[in-house]
């Protein structure tokens, strides 16, 4: 049984290169190490010039392969026998590139995000379809509002079309249902704890103490809470590491001499960057779509460092077992900081929710529920 994967951000061998980041490229690596298949197919589309680029250039790795599909006709041309033709032309390529069986009933199509499920649904493969959905994508305020229909046709399709939707975030699920769909599952983020062994703290040029962010800076933070802090503790150093996505700083968030906005980390470097903090932060707004799965938290935890966030959806204190400080307003924020800096707060035990959080208990905990049913 081989696992056909729709949805990673690069080829492997550019993932290996640049490092995993997000939780498409973490389950890749994860079915690629969970001996659950004979087999990881990672499908790359790529422009008709550049399929040929990559297929003279092509080399895998034992137990993954990177395969590149194109159009032999353009996508605008709808009907019917234009798409067969296409189906038939990527199904030589995939054969020539070494592929094999890769057109079975008994494989596993795991598709990420509508884009993802786009490709799928373009090259008709046989095989059983699981869509990944990730967190909630359908009432995010990133989606432009003249693509949501688009999207949520897609969604609704991909519903019809998966054996199952999966997600890590609760109301995504819960859209679902309200479409009319039982076959939802909620699988989780999780966590490589190994990337933080015997890593030594980053020697940063910034004074003590350190507030510190890792993450998108996106419209889901609540900007005002952090500013906030920024101006009432001039004595804290606040850093904040993470690309700009779909969004600008607000022009009312205080330019202040004890904040500094970083760019974002290499994977690689997250982990002895986190173990500079004294304190991890994750301001997420509280809003009823927002309700992530956060990875950093994770990462937070799987370093040790006290994590201070925003009480931000109400399943938060049993999802991380209680080792968040969780807070609902801006002054009781800055007070659970300056708790932690006293050492007024013991930090949580975390080693056995980090041990029970990894990506490869994630991927044999669902494999074992809706695969190997």
């Amino acid at each position: 049984m081989k696992l056909l994967y729709f949805g990673a951000d690069m080829p492997w061998k550019d993932l290996e290169k640049e490092g995993f980041r997000r939780r498409n490229t973490w389950l890749l690596k994860t079915f690629r190490e969970s001996g659950c298949f004979d087999e990881v197919l990672n499908f790359r589309k790529v422009p008709r010039k550049q399929a040929f680029k990559k297929f003279f250039t092509r080399r895998h790795e034992p137990g993954i392969r990177d395969v590149y599909v194109t159009n032999l006709f353009p996508i605008q041309l709808t009907g019917h026998f234009f798409r067969q033709l296409n189906r038939i032309f990527n199904r030589i390529l995939l054969f020539l590139q070494g592929a094999k069986k890769f057109n079975s009933s008994q494989n596993i199509l795991w598709i990420y995000w509508p884009k993802g499920f786009l490709q799928a649904r373009e090259l008709n493969l046989k095989g059983r379809w699981f869509f990944d959905a990730d967190h909630n994508i359908i009432d995010d305020p990133n989606l432009d509002p003249q693509r949501k229909k688009f999207q949520k046709n897609t969604l609704v399709e991909a519903g019809k079309h998966c054996e199952y939707v999966i997600s890590s975030a609760r109301s995504m699920l819960q859209w679902y249902r309200d479409q009319g769909f039982r076959n939802t599952y909620y699988m989780r983020n999780g966590i490589d704890p190994q990337r933080f062994k015997n890593i030594p703290a980053a020697k940063l040029p910034f004074k003590r103490p350190i507030i510190g962010y890792i993450g998108t800076i996106s419209k889901w933070i609540n900007y005002e809470a952090l500013g906030f802090l920024i101006r009432n503790h001039p004595d804290w150093t606040f850093l904040i590491y993470g690309a700009s996505f779909k969004n600008k700083l607000p022009v009312h968030f205080p330019v202040h001499p004890n904040c500094h906005f970083l760019g974002p980390l290499k994977p690689d470097d997250v982990p002895s960057t986190i173990l500079s903090f004294d304190v991890a932060l994750n301001l997420y707004k509280n809003e009823p779509w927002l309700d992530v799965d956060s990875m950093k938290i994770y990462e937070y935890l799987a370093a040790g460092i006290p994590v201070v966030s925003w009480e931000y959806h109400p399943h938060l204190k049993k999802d991380f077992d209680g080792l968040l400080n969780l807070v609902r307003n801006e002054k009781e924020l800055g007070s659970e900081i300056e708790k932690i800096l006293k050492n007024d707060v013991k930090p949580g035990k975390h080693d056995a929710f980090i041990r029970n959080s990894t990506w490869e208990i994630r991927v044999k905990t669902m494999y074992e529920d809706i695969i190997d049913t």
